[in-house]
């Protein structure tokens, strides 16, 4: 174990006092990723100011009177273009399709007096409305206008017609009901952080181990200092070992900052949202508030953290640490066996990729189906006890076997290492 103790050793000073790799492993992606995080917060907030200042441009075909004084009514402002024919309307309809137009709206001819003069059994009018969904503009017309605007302007004709409106009203949903919502917050900030963070601690852990796995062993068979390092006094077993164990280290710390850093730069571009949606006057706090409490920011709620049991933090851990052994065992055995650090980076990309698609999977769950066959399939079963930890589901039995299943393959694939660092043939190649 001595001879571990000083390769590791070896290993952690190599690192830790090259300056320019401590910059470029450890300080260089937090910069990077706050640097990115606050240009796609500021790019945001400048599409959505567009968007919600923008005065949309809406064709009118056979507008009636008392729409056109509800508008007034209501202070709506657009820039309205008056149809006359259905050669105007077939033009405007062009001008959708190419982004020129925001929105079309069809009135019947006569629509007052279809309104006024209606007796039962009468064709009920219908507005139409066109618009182009690939267009911000356009879909945030229709989505003020056709879905909201219209949709006020029929209520107030219907009260008009009916008079109290109570008079025709049936039942409502939730209209006085502050307790609609029941659930347990912990668990929904568990799910959220689920969604997200399985995929990034497995990239990021993977991710890690390549970085540095394939110049402390293919850079240093390529440089000459392996060869002279087996011909030491120290076994080769425990050469292999302690470099596995410093590239884990490595690997475990990389993961956490990267981690960290998402939700600096994720803090820093929500708070700018906030922040210039404030101060621009537009109300988007609900929007945003039901973005967030969904997970559909892309931002982990790291809050949750700091909610989660003992228990929790613990599973979490030991996992990470059975996870971050497996990759860099995985990446420490291509990296042997491969004969130049190009090589071994092109032999650790399909690796890489399944390590990602593992991970992206439960990012999308079907079902709620925990079946135990899912917890045998190596990688994904780590995902899935990843996101059963933060969410307070996990079972003994599927932590149990994901975590042996882990371990083993982990102690396979270091006994294949071993191996090769014994083959004279593959140190040498």
């Amino acid at each position: 174990m001595r001879g571990v103790g000083n390769i590791f050793n070896k290993e952690m000073a190599r690192v830790f006092k090259d300056r320019r790799m401590v910059f470029s492993v450890f300080i260089l992606p937090v910069i990077i990723m706050v640097v990115i995080m606050t240009i796609v917060g500021q790019l945001v907030t400048k599409m959505m100011t567009d968007i919600e200042g923008h005065t949309p441009f809406v064709a009118m075909m056979n507008e009636p009177d008392s729409f056109k004084s509800y508008l007034e009514e209501i202070g709506a402002e657009y820039n309205v273009y008056y149809l006359t024919d259905d050669s105007d309307l077939q033009t405007a309809l062009e001008d959708v399709y190419n982004g020129k137009i925001d929105l079309v709206v069809e009135f019947p001819k006569d629509f007052d007096a279809m309104v006024a003069d209606y007796n039962e059994g009468d064709k009920v009018p219908q507005v139409k409305t066109y618009y182009n969904p690939s267009e911000d503009y356009s879909s945030q017309a229709y989505s003020t206008i056709s879905q909201g605007v219209l949709e006020e302007y029929r209520l107030k004709l219907l009260g008009q017609r009916v008079g109290n409106m109570d008079n025709i009203q049936i039942f409502t949903v939730n209209s006085d009901n502050p307790e609609s919502v029941q659930q347990d917050s912990t668990k929904a900030m568990g799910k959220t952080l689920g969604m997200m963070l399985p995929y990034f601690i497995t990239i990021m852990l993977f991710a890690g181990a390549m970085g540095l796995g394939v110049d402390m062993i293919t850079g240093e068979k390529e440089r000459g200092t392996m060869a002279s390092l087996l011909l030491s006094p120290i076994k080769r077993s425990s050469i292999a070992l302690g470099k596995v164990f410093a590239l884990m280290v490595f690997s475990a710390i990389s993961a956490v900052i990267y981690i960290l850093s998402m939700g600096l730069g994720g803090g820093i571009m929500v708070g700018t949202m906030f922040a210039k949606l404030s101060s621009s006057g537009l109300d988007m706090t609900a929007a945003t508030s039901s973005s967030i409490s969904t997970g559909m920011t892309g931002v982990p709620d790291f809050a949750a953290l700091f909610q989660m049991s003992p228990l929790q933090i613990l599973l979490l851990v030991a996992l990470m640490v059975a996870i971050a052994f497996f990759y860099t065992v995985v990446v420490a055995l291509i990296a042997a066996y491969a004969r130049s650090p190009k090589e071994a980076q092109s032999y650790c990309m399909p690796a890489y990729m399944v390590v990602l698609v593992s991970g992206m999977i439960v990012m999308f769950p079907i079902g709620k189906e925990t079946s135990i066959f899912k917890y045998l399939i190596p990688l994904y079963n780590n995902s899935l006890c990843l996101q059963d930890i933060l969410t307070g589901e996990i079972t003994p039995l599927h932590y149990g076997i994901a975590l042996a299943e882990t371990v083993i393959l982990g102690f396979v694939g270091l006994f294949l290492i071993v191996k090769a660092f014994n083959s004279e043939k593959i140190m040498n190649s």
